[in-house]
């Protein structure tokens, strides 16, 4: 367990160090195109998914990620996980149930290959409202609802000269969520990398 909070503490010091003043995080996840599955790909990113290929193979869905079926998936990193260990006082993730891990990862799974050009763009709900203008809703696989947006970010203070930003928000648990790397493209889909602020359970 010692190794646990050791990982966790080294992470929280990147996170500190890692966000720019413009509130993005350099997570060194995104990569571009990878040529093998999506399993692959994680597997060969230790840093940012070895609890995550852990954790699908506990919950037997290896196939998924290594099959030929086009998924995207909007993916929790390793600090995600280990996060939501220390909260509850898991030392392995073998430890976790199995239905649990099943019916976690594929609430983070959306059929089909969705990159970031093809959402649909929009505008931020205000106040307590989980909707805003735009955008479009989404059934995952686990049967949970997000709602995703994109938006062309400001360059030298001149609006939607930036980059086009994804933005998702998980209408069941009411709770927006950041994607820190976006695009990542194996053979089988896209992963879209959560940021280190979200903790496993909150999609």
């Amino acid at each position: 367990m010692k190794r646990v909070y050791w990982i966790i503490g080294i992470v929280f010091l990147f996170f500190e160090v890692s966000c720019t003043k413009d509130g993005f995080m350099k997570t060194g996840i995104s990569i571009g195109r990878f040529d093998g599955s999506m399993l692959e790909y994680m597997q060969a990113n230790h840093y940012d998914w070895d609890s995550t290929v852990v954790m699908i193979k506990h919950a037997g869905l290896e196939s998924l990620f290594d099959g030929d079926e086009e998924i995207t998936f909007f993916g929790p990193t390793n600090f995600s996980i280990l996060r939501y260990m220390y909260r509850n006082g898991i030392e392995h993730i073998q430890d976790m149930d199995v239905d649990f891990c099943r019916n976690t990862i594929l609430r983070h799974v959306m059929k089909g290959k969705m990159m970031r050009v093809e959402f649909k763009e929009g505008k931020a709900a205000e106040g307590a409202e989980a909707i805003g203008e735009g955008g479009d809703t989404y059934t995952m696989m686990g049967g949970n609802r997000i709602w995703a947006y994109t938006f062309k970010s400001d360059y030298q203070g001149v609006a939607g000269m930036g980059p086009l930003l994804l933005y998702i928000t998980s209408l069941d648990a009411h709770r927006k969520i950041n994607i820190a790397s976006g695009d990542i493209e194996p053979d089988n889909g896209v992963v879209h990398s959560l940021g280190y602020d979200f903790t496993l359970g909150e999609m």
